[in-house]
């Protein structure tokens, strides 16, 4: 696979905060809390961070769940307007420069339960943050990313020529995504690695396992077993995709192909039987 070169664009601390200053943060939407519950299942008692958290829409999110989070910006007028919003058990807000500062002591190995990133992603720098990410979560950990997806890879060059001009910062800059090959891209390493479809521009990352390999595809099952039909996951011999099939209709048809008309073989027979 071909790997996009991904750069990431740097704002400064008072960019940021004229912009938090001057514009309204992105509410959390339904949708949005929905996919991440279904997606990630956060429930109490977790321990996580929020990075690039901004005046905290998300981080008070994950607070509301039960989740004891500390949400990190390096805007001090994102984080006053965070701190002053919702004060709750469980929730604080610390500054942090994610990029160009020393970790914080309090990020140790295996640590965290979740580490998330709402919109955050484009400004940072994902190969290397991703490779702490993995190390600061448990093993069964999750991280998950909200982006905006565009099109247009060349906006990357326009956005990089601001960083060494004095002219007033384009607003564009503070509405940056990731192209499709970057969402694909991103994630090596990791055993789960998916994207979900928020709308038609917002995709939100998912990722688990840092530096587990991901899980293996079962072989084919060598039955004689009606045309297309195969076990959920597989494959048929020739390689193509098998029709997915309940559990239930797959142990049947084994059952007929061995001469259980009923497919009654006992729970966990079925694959040995398939096998034979």
């Amino acid at each position: 696979m071909t790997t996009t070169v991904l750069r990431t664009h740097r704002l400064s601390a008072a960019d940021w905060n004229q912009w938090a200053a001057s514009f309204p943060p992105v509410a959390v939407s339904p949708a949005e809390s929905a996919l991440f519950q279904q997606a990630a299942t956060p429930h109490p008692g977790m321990t996580a961070i929020d990075l690039a958290c901004g005046t905290g829409q998300w981080t008070r999110q994950l607070a509301s769940w039960g989740i004891t989070v500390t949400g990190y910006d390096f805007s001090d007028e994102a984080l006053g307007q965070a701190q002053a919003a919702a004060p709750r058990e469980g929730l604080s807000y610390a500054l942090w420069d994610i990029v160009a500062d020393p970790i914080p002591g309090l990020l140790a190995p295996g640590s965290l339960d979740m580490v998330t990133c709402r919109y955050g992603l484009p400004y940072l720098e994902p190969g290397r943050l991703l490779t702490d990410v993995g190390r600061w979560l448990k093993p069964d950990g999750v991280f998950s990313a909200l982006v905006r997806v565009t099109p247009d890879p060349d906006r990357d060059d326009a956005t990089e020529r601001k960083a060494h001009d004095s002219a007033p910062v384009d607003p564009a800059s503070f509405d940056l995504g990731l192209t499709e090959a970057h969402l694909s891209d991103i994630g090596a390493g990791w055993a789960r690695h998916e994207v979900h479809h928020l709308d038609h521009r917002l995709r939100m990352i998912v990722l688990s396992g840092y530096g587990s390999p991901p899980p293996q595809q079962p072989p084919p099952v060598n039955s004689t077993m009606p045309a297309g039909l195969k076990p959920p996951g597989q494959v048929l011999d020739d390689g193509s995709p098998a029709r997915p099939v309940a559990q239930a209709a797959f142990s049947a048809a084994v059952g007929h192909a061995h001469g259980d008309p009923a497919g009654m073989y006992p729970a966990g027979a079925h694959a040995c039987a398939a096998q034979a």
